[in-house]
This record gives structure tokens, C-alpha cells and sequence, in this order.
């Protein structure tokens, strides 16, 4: 028996058995080890991919929701001061907020006390849909007994001069359910309130949309909203009623104090929770709109759960194949050895990105074929992977390939070369506009033709795509009509019944168009809601052209635009803006201003409109201090001699 076991460590089938068993096993771990390492980070990363994809999806559509409403109230809010005269008429403006969005439950215009004599001390018309009959139903909301004056919905943007959504509440004796309100204040001329505009939206969506978010089996979803109360939760009693800090009073753990602080400050971010001996993934990302945040709790078990399977299969695996070896003959070890190196060949090229190289050939149907076939399916998916990750790549690459095309031809529809007219001794002129994004909404036009200068300077509702096509539409339309008209309020009807013809979309342009004799300088123009021009006299000052109120473009067909006229002295020069001007931030969310335009253009007053325009620009972007545009930004300016 000892000479037996003698002659088989001598024997080269021994000796390379137990050389192929060392080497064979150091294969197979190293092997397993980089392809374990390998897909247990993988899972993970999708895993944790998945979730977060879920969740920003989630927030998107609530950000969706809660923009639309927003633009609800604001494209119904400027028609409020217009139908001051009728107070009436405030029911009918709540009715059609509702009628046109479908997911607002409920809207009030709420008057300051006594605001109209004729009503009383309470006026607010409000709207809202009856649950049973899907009608939509008015009443006037105020009395002694609901004093809306004191309410969140109306003291806080009061108080904070901007728009604001209420904190989640239930609404007892009126609809029964979870709600919140979203107002805005609206100011006279003079700057002070006279009413907030609301539009109230149920969250039974919201409570479904957060539920239903299902990553994992035993995962479950949070919803928490400014001041930390719970919005959503398993617990329904919990919901309105405890706060993140209230339900885990006397817990101590660090990971919650940082999941307390990020929720209070509004931050994204995960953190691993240890609670009663279980570790929990907290996954959570902030609602930008209302400061809410979203919250996915997944057990770290069942994170880890493939990985572990799958761990337990490769070792399982492994421990099987060293024993078949261990069993074999000296042929049969020579013919494992083969495919085994060249796995492990394999192996390597893959795990330097090598992922279509070449498997060998496993007749057998054993061990070898199940790892040829694992190998195979890393291959097929790293492959897929990689692709998926091209194609997207190519896609943003031809969108954004498309958008610089669209601005260049939305640039190559304005003038831009400048002075336009040199040959002429009368008249300077110069124009910079400069899109927030890749296109944009502002515009500017010019031409010559008997002896006038025909200009316009405009603003379209929104940004992107949507208002660059209504920008380019304006520009061509306003070439058309201006050649046959000769009367800016003429021009800018027909300018206005154009646009408003099937404008289901709501948008609108406020714009400023006035037609120069350049003989005698007479100016004739007519503003269509736009910022009122500036006029730099000869001796310094700078004023605000007087400009009446009319509407802006494409809202309501057969609107009467009132022209209006003035002569400007020689020397005198007109400077024209959009509101991407005097409402430019900086990071600390200031305005550029009125204020500080005029004072820049008192300091400038002797210098060449495109000097103006320069400096311009200069300030406004040195008090943007790279804080990122938000609006366009269009300047024109001309000078008669």
C-alpha cells in the first residue's frame, strides 16, 4: 500500500493530477472570484439603478403634475385685473381653470377685505367638481364663520411675496380627502395685493403613484413633505398625523440622523439603516416643486439575495468539479485541462473588456457546459449592455446635433450683421440675442422700405422648441403683414389674429412694434404687453416710453390694439428689452431690476447703441455671477440723427 502510494507521487499521471488539482483549483477560484466579484457588483448597481430609476421616474411625473398646475394658474391669472370691473366675471375665470384642466379639483380668486364695496368684506368665487356628479359647481367661499384671510393657503404667499404650495391636509366637510393648494398673489400697478389665486389638487394620484413603486418584493415606499409629516405610508394611521421624527422618537442610530437631516434640507441620497438587528436600504430623493421627498425602504437581504444564490451555486459548482477531477484517469485529466486554461483565458479577456472573445468548444454536457453556458450568458449581457449604452449615447448625440442645427437656423432667421445700414447717415441701430437654451422664445425684426424703419421686438410664453417655432412664425409674419400695413396697431391685429387662430396650446407674445420716419422722426407704435421701452434723451436722462395696456399676441382674436405716437428728437435713442433682462438672477436669486438698467444707461448715455448693448450684457452677466441663464435675453437699440 506505502509502495503504492510512493510510485503514484512519482508517476508523471500522479504528479500532474495533483499539479492540475493545485493549478485547476487556483483557476477555478480566481476564476469564480472575479466573476463572483463581478456580478454580485453588477446586481447591486442595477439593483440600486432600478430603485433610483423608479423613484426619479416617480418624482418626474409628480413634478409633471404639480408644473401643470402651476401653468394652470399662471396662464389663467393675467386675465384676472383685466375683469376687475366685473366681479362676476371671477366665477367664470375659476370655471374655466377647471374645465381646461381636468386634474384641479378645485379654484377660488380670493379678494383682501372689502376689495369690492358692492360684495362685502369676503369675496372669493370658487370652483370645484362635485364628487357624484362630475359637475363643475361655484360658490362664494368667504363668510364669518370661514375667514379665508387667515388661512395658510392665503397669509403665506401674502407674507412671502411668491407663489406657494400648502402643506398636505385633509379636507374635512369638503371633498374628504388628502389635498393641497397651490397660490398665487396678484399685485396691482402700484405693486400692492389685491388677491390670491388657487387652484387646489386631490393626492389620491400621489398616494397611488408613491405605493405602487414596487422594486423589490418586500420593499415599501415613504412619502414625507416640508415639515417632515408623513404623506404616504404603510401605516395609514400614520399619514398626516406622525412626522419621520416623531415615529422613531428615542432611536439613536447615525444613519437616521443623516436620513432625518437630508429629508429636513431637501438633499437626494441613501443611507443603510440598522434597525431592530435588520439593515434596511433607504433610498430617497427630493420633489423639487414642493420640497417633498420620496422615500423606497428595501431589507438589505433581499438586495443581497441573488448574489448569495449565486455565490452558493458557483461554490457548489467549483467544489463539484475539483472532485470529478480528483476522480479521473491521466487521459481524462489531459482532456479537462484544455477547456479549463482556456476558461481561464477567457476569464481574463473579458475582465479586460474583451466581451465577445471566443468561448471553447464543450461537447460534454457536464460541469464544463454549465460554465461555458454561465460564461456565455456574462458575454450576452455585457455585450447587450455595452450596445444599450451606445445607442443611448448616439441618440443624445443626435438630439443635441439637431438642437444646434435648429439654432442655427432660428439665428439665421433675425438679422445679425451690424450696423445694418451703413450707407445711411440718420439712423443707428444695433440687436443681441442670446437663447437660454439651444433655442428660444425672443425675437427681433427690422426693415427699411419708403423712408420708415419698420421694427419689432418680442417675448413668447415658455422656452425650448415649443416657443422657438412660435418665435420663427412671428418673425415671418411680421415681414409679411408690415410690407402692406402702415399702422403698427393694424400690423399687430393681424399679427394677433394669426397666432391666436387655433392656439390650443395657450401660448401667447408679448411684443413692442413701432414704424420710424426717418424724415422727420416720428414714431408710431403699439405695445402688445411687452416691457415698455426706455428712451435716452440728449441730456442724459432716461424714461419709460408711456405704452397702453393692450393684450398680448395670440390669446384672443379680434382684440382692439390701440396705436400710439411720439417724435424723437434728434440724437435721442430708444432702447427696447425683453424680460430676460431686468429679471436675470444671480445665485442668491436676485433681480437684475429695473432700477439698476436705467442707472446703467444713465452712465451710458453718450455711447453708440451697440456700445449700450454691450454694456449691457457685460453687467447683466456680472451680476448673474454664473449663476445659469433662466431666460432669454434680447436687447435692441436704435438712435436718430
Amino acid at each position: 500500500m506505502k509502495k503504492t502510494k510512493i510510485k503514484f507521487r512519482k508517476s508523471i499521471s500522479g504528479r500532474l493530477m495533483v499539479r492540475v488539482l493545485i493549478v485547476s483549483a487556483i483557476i477555478f477560484t480566481l476564476t469564480f472570484a472575479v466573476f463572483l466579484r463581478m456580478a454580485a457588483n453588477k446586481m447591486r448597481e442595477e439593483a440600486v439603478d432600478h430603485a433610483h430609476r423608479e423613484m426619479s421616474n416617480t418624482i418626474h411625473q409628480i413634478d409633471a403634475v404639480l408644473h401643470a398646475v402651476e401653468i394652470a394658474v399662471e396662464n389663467t391669472a393675467w386675465i384676472v385685473p383685466h375683469r376687475l370691473a366685473s366681479p362676476d366675471f371671477m366665477y367664470a375665470i375659476t370655471e374655466r381653470l377647471l374645465q381646461n384642466n381636468e386634474f384641479v379639483y378645485g379654484c377660488a380668486v380670493a379678494f383682501e377685505p372689502d376689495y369690492f364695496p358692492s360684495e362685502g368684506h369676503y369675496f372669493s368665487p370658487y370652483s370645484f367638481r362635485d364628487e357624484k356628479s362630475g359637475e363643475i359647481k361655484s360658490m362664494q367661499l368667504g363668510n364669518d364663520s370661514y375667514d379665508y384671510h387667515y388661512m395658510d393657503w392665503y397669509q403665506i404667499p401674502k407674507l412671502l411675496n411668491k407663489p406657494y404650495w400648502s402643506e398636505p391636509y385633509y379636507d374635512e366637510g369638503g371633498g374628504e380627502k388628502m389635498m393641497t393648494t397651490y397660490s398665487k398673489p396678484l399685485y396691482d400697478s402700484e405693486g400692492k395685493l389685491y388677491a390670491i389665486i388657487t387652484a387646489d389638487l386631490s393626492l389620491e394620484w400621489l398616494t397611488e403613484l408613491v405605493g405602487n413603486i414596487k422594486v423589490f418584493e418586500k420593499s415599501y415606499n415613504l412619502m414625507v413633505s416640508r415639515n417632515a409629516s408623513y404623506i404616504v405610508h404603510p401605516d395609514h394611521e400614520l399619514i398626516l398625523n406622525e412626522t419621520i421624527f416623531s415615529s422613531t422618537y428615542g432611536d439613536e442610530d447615525e444613519s437616521l440622523k443623516k436620513l432625518q437631516d437630508d429629508i429636513v434640507n431637501c438633499r437626494a441620497g441613501e443611507v443603510l439603516r440598522n434597525k431592530e438587528g435588520q439593515k434596511f436600504f433607504v433610498f430617497y430623493s427630493p420633489v423639487e416643486t414642493t420640497q417633498w421627498v420620496v422615500a423606497i425602504v428595501c431589507p438589505r437581504s433581499e438586495l443581497y439575495m441573488e448574489v448569495k444564490m449565486l455565490r452558493n451555486f458557483l461554490i457548489f459548482l467549483g467544489v463539484i468539479a475539483l472532485l470529478l477531477m480528483i476522480a479521473m484517469n491521466y487521459n481524462g485529466i489531459r482532456k479537462v485541462v484544455a477547456p479549463v486554461e482556456d476558461f481561464s483565458g477567457v476569464a481574463k479577456k473579458i475582465a479586460n473588456g474583451d466581451f465577445t472573445a471566443e468561448l471553447p468548444l464543450i461537447k460534454s454536457q457536464d460541469e464544463l457546459k454549465e460554465l461555458h453556458d454561465s460564461f456565455e450568458y456574462l458575454q450576452r449581457s455585457l455585450v447587450n449592455y455595452i450596445a444599450e449604452l451606445k445607442s443611448t449615447t448616439a441618440n443624445k448625440e443626435r438630439i443635441e446635433s439637431e438642437l444646434r442645427i435648429a439654432h442655427n437656423i432660428q439665428m439665421g432667421m433675425i438679422p445679425k450683421i451690424f450696423p445694418p445700414f451703413p450707407e445711411r447717415d440718420d439712423l443707428a441701430l444695433s440687436a443681441k440675442l442670446v437663447p437660454a437654451k439651444e433655442v428660444g422664445g425672443d425675437l427681433y425684426d427690422f426693415f427699411i422700405e419708403d423712408e420708415k424703419l419698420y421694427f419689432i421686438i418680442g417675448d413668447v410664453s415658455g422656452k425650448g422648441v415649443p416657443a422657438s417655432l412660435v418665435m420663427a412664425v412671428a418673425c415671418r409674419l411680421f415681414r409679411s403683414v408690415a410690407s402692406h400695413l402702415d399702422k403698427p396697431e393694424e400690423i399687430m391685429s393681424s399679427l394677433n389674429d394669426s397666432l391666436a387662430d387655433g392656439n390650443e396650446s395657450g401660448m401667447f407674445c408679448t411684443s413692442f412694434l413701432g414704424i420710424l420716419d426717418l424724415k422727420n422722426g416720428q414714431l408710431k407704435y403699439c405695445n402688445a404687453g411687452h416691457n415698455a421701452p426706455l428712451i435716452i434723451e440728449t441730456n442724459g436722462r432716461v424714461l419709460p416710453m408711456r405704452v397702453e395696456p393692450n393684450l398680448p399676441l395670440g390669446l384672443f382674436e379680434g382684440f382692439p390694439y390701440e396705436g400710439q405716437e411720439i417724435k424723437l428728437e434728434k440724437q435721442m435713442k430708444l432702447y427696447m428689452f425683453t424680460d430676460g433682462i431686468n429679471e436675470a438672477e444671480n445665485n442668491d436669486k436676485e433681480l437684475f431690476g429695473d432700477d439698476r438698467l436705467i442707472a446703467l444707461l444713465k452712465l451710458n448715455a453718450s455711447k453708440t447703441p451697440a456700445e449700450i448693448i454691450d454694456e449691457t450684457f457685460s453687467e447683466v452677466k456680472h451680476h448673474a455671477d454664473g449663476a445659469e441663464q433662466s431666460d432669454d435675453i434680447t436687447v435692441m437699440c436704435l438712435q436718430y440723427y
